[in-house]
Formats: structure tokens, sequence, C-alpha cells
């Protein structure tokens, strides 16, 4: 059985990003210092999805280039 190293890098990316999203949510004092109520709470939760999204929109953006690039070189 092969295993998809594209596959296994998304598991790890998506284990790895619940992670932080749990520790974010569960925190009741910030690196700063100060207490967290729920809406801190969940703009830092929200900078981190919009992050995530990023660098999920640059690896889907490689990832679509990789596969054209292979298929127009196979047709010539």
């Amino acid at each position: 059985m092969k295993i998809n190293k594209w596959k296994v890098f998304q598991t790890i990316q998506l284990l790895l990003f619940i992670g932080v999203s749990i520790f974010l949510l569960v925190r009741s004092v910030d690196g700063s210092g100060t207490t967290n109520n729920w809406n801190v709470k969940l703009v830092s939760f929200a900078v981190w999805l919009g992050f995530y999204l990023f660098v999920l929109a640059l690896e889907y953006g490689i990832r679509f280039l990789t596969v054209i690039k292979k298929k127009y070189k196979s047709n010539f």
C-alpha cells in the first residue's frame, strides 16, 4: 500500500491546527498576562483560522500549479 505524502502532511497539519485551537480556547491568561474573556478568545481563534486558511490556500495553489505543469508537459 502506497502512502501519499500529501495526505500525511495534511493530516499532521490538521491535527496541529486542532491542537492549537483547543489551546487558544482553553487558556485563561494570554501571553501578555491579561485574562481572556470569550470575546478575546474568539478574536485570537479568528486570527489563527485566518492564518491557517491562508497557508492552506497557498498549499493548494502550489499543488494545482504543479498538477497543471505535469499535465502540460505530458501533452508535448
